[in-house]
């Protein structure tokens, strides 16, 4: 038999944190680094899976993802940030007993990555009206009565939504922003026609995504080839 296993007592503390990503170690040695600085400050579940850095105090407990209870930071890279929430959360350590361990678990609200919404980033961020796990820059399709695609929105930095219902409105949408978050998620879908909103349709039925589309044929028959340009 093959395993890829290894002893976790021939690891050292960096390899974990960076090498392996284990994130929530990777994140509590920068942000908890009094409690989190090495291998005795590890605390390891009866699962094979990365560890964590035990903590002291319990979060209150919630049922949502964005609780609102725990800390939150922002982590800065080159050309990124993130907001997380740290949570101090019980894990199970030993199967056989049900014995837990206080850890630091962090939850990723969102991030910027590019100069879009760079500025306007906050932490912790507005959740949109339409729902409480919205959070700003992320996209989503709208239906019709009729179970069709209908429009595209996306979450504001203001905690606002912002849409446009029907092709022809979201390509040339006074809001530049909407229609370039269009163009980017739908582009490997709708090359050919992402400036041609009466070529594209929806082509799996109950499937509200840029997967769910695609491109008819334009003045083109069904057999025929041809080969198309576009401008990135």
């Amino acid at each position: 038999s093959f395993s890829n296993s290894v002893d976790p007592s021939t690891l050292t503390f960096d390899f974990i944190k960076e090498i392996a990503v284990c994130e929530n170690v990777l994140f509590a040695s920068v942000l908890h680094s009094s409690d989190c600085s090495g291998l005795d400050d590890l605390v390891w579940t009866s699962e094979c899976e990365c560890p964590y850095c035990g903590c002291s105090t319990e979060t209150t407990a919630t049922d949502d993802v964005y609780s609102g209870n725990g800390d939150h930071h922002v982590v800065s890279a080159l050309v990124s940030k993130i907001c997380l929430e740290s949570l101090c959360v019980p894990v199970v350590t030993d199967a056989t007993t049900d014995a837990t361990s206080l850890v630091y678990q962090y939850e990723i609200l969102t991030g910027v990555s590019s100069p879009r919404f760079w500025d306007e980033f906050t932490c912790p961020p507005p959740m949109c009206s339409d729902s409480e796990e919205t959070t700003p820059g992320q996209t989503w399709f709208t239906e019709s009565d009729a179970g069709d695609t209908e429009g595209f929105c996306y979450c504001k930095w203001d905690g606002t939504e912002q849409c446009e219902t029907g092709f022809a409105n979201i390509v040339a949408s006074s809001d530049a922003v909407l229609t370039e978050l269009y163009k980017d998620e739908c582009e490997y879908y709708l090359a050919v026609c992402l400036n041609e909103p009466t070529r594209v349709f929806q082509r799996r039925s109950s499937y509200y995504s840029c997967g769910g589309l695609g491109c008819d044929c334009g003045e083109n028959s069904a057999g025929e080839t041809w080969t198309s340009t576009y401008t990135d």
